[in-house]
C-alpha cells in the first residue's frame, strides 16, 4: 500500500491544496481526508513534508476523518522531530532576513506585519501538536503522544511550548490532598459543634454523612470497572479493524 500512496502523493504533488476525496460512493457525501502533508509524512518523505510546509503552513492542522493532522503521521512515521526542526529554522530564517531588509528599507510597518505572519506561521505548528481543536484525534491522542519523553521535551523547546504548572498533575494531586484535609478538617469541627448542641442531631448527620459517603464510594466503584470493561472492548476492536501504523487509505 505504501506504494499505492506514493503513486497517489506522485500525481498530486503539483496541487498544494489537494484533499482525498475518495473511494467515490453514491450512497454517502464525500469525506474531505488525507492532505498532502499526510501522505507525505506516511511514506516518511521528510523533504516533501518540509517543501509542501513552506508553501503552506497552515496544512499542518488540517485533520482527516480519523482525527489525525499529519504531524500525527510525521510521529507515527518516525519523523516528526526532524521535520518541526527544519519546518521552525526555515520559518525564522526567512522571516529574519525579510524583516532585516525591511528594516534597512526604513519600513517599520512591514517589519511589524512580518514579525506578526512569524509568529501565526509558527501558531499552526503549536497548534497542531497541542491545541485541542486540531491536536486530538479521536481517540484523544496528541501528535507527541507516539514520541518519547526527550523528543517530546526538546519539540516543546523548539516550538515554545511550557508545560502549565495549572495543568502538572503532581500540582493536581497536592490540591486534591490538602483539599481533602481541610473538608476533613472543617466536617469534624462541625460535626463538634453541632454535638455540643445536640448528641442526636450529631449522630444523624454522622449517618447521613457516612451513607452518602458509601452511595458516592459505590457508585465510583460500579463506574471504573463500566469503564474498564469499556476501555478493554474499544482497545480490542481498534486493535482488529485499525491497527496502529497502517494508513487513512487501506483503513475500513
Amino acid at each position: 500500500m505504501t506504494e499505492d500512496i506514493a503513486t497517489l502523493f506522485s500525481n498530486n504533488e503539483a496541487n498544494v491544496n489537494w484533499r482525498y476525496t475518495g473511494p467515490f460512493d453514491k450512497a454517502k457525501q464525500k469525506v474531505q481526508a488525507d492532505n498532502l502533508l499526510h501522505l507525505a509524512a506516511r511514506i516518511q518523505n521528510k523533504d516533501k513534508f518540509v517543501n509542501i510546509c513552506k508553501q503552506n503552513i497552515a496544512l499542518v492542522a488540517q485533520r482527516n476523518e480519523y482525527g489525525n493532522n499529519p504531524l500525527h503521521e510525521a510521529a507515527r512515521s518516525g519523523v516528526l522531530l526532524l521535520t518541526v526542526k527544519e519546518i521552525s529554522h526555515y520559518l525564522e530564517t526567512e522571516a529574519d532576513n525579510k524583516i532585516k531588509k525591511a528594516v534597512e528599507a526604513g519600513d517599520r510597518k512591514e517589519a511589524s506585519r512580518l514579525q506578526k505572519e512569524l509568529k501565526c506561521n509558527k501558531k499552526y505548528i503549536k497548534d497542531a501538536l497541542c491545541c485541542k481543536d486540531y491536536a486530538f484525534n479521536k481517540k484523544r491522542e496528541t501528535p507527541l503522544y507516539y514520541l518519547d519523553a526527550a523528543q517530546q521535551k526538546e519539540i516543546k523547546q523548539i516550538v515554545g511550548i511550557k508545560d502549565s504548572f495549572i495543568c502538572n498533575q503532581k500540582f493536581h494531586l497536592c490540591l486534591y490532598i490538602v483539599g481533602t484535609i481541610v473538608c476533613i478538617a472543617a466536617l469534624c469541627l462541625s460535626l463538634y459543634l453541632l454535638f455540643l448542641v445536640s448528641q442526636s442531631l450529631a449522630l444523624a448527620s454522622v449517618a447521613t454523612i457516612a451513607s452518602g459517603g458509601a452511595t458516592c464510594l459505590l457508585f465510583k466503584a460500579c463506574n471504573g470497572i463500566y469503564g474498564l470493561y469499556d476501555e478493554s472492548t474499544v482497545v480490542t476492536d481498534s486493535v482488529a479493524i485499525h491497527p496502529l501504523g497502517g494508513n487513512s487509505l487501506d483503513r475500513v
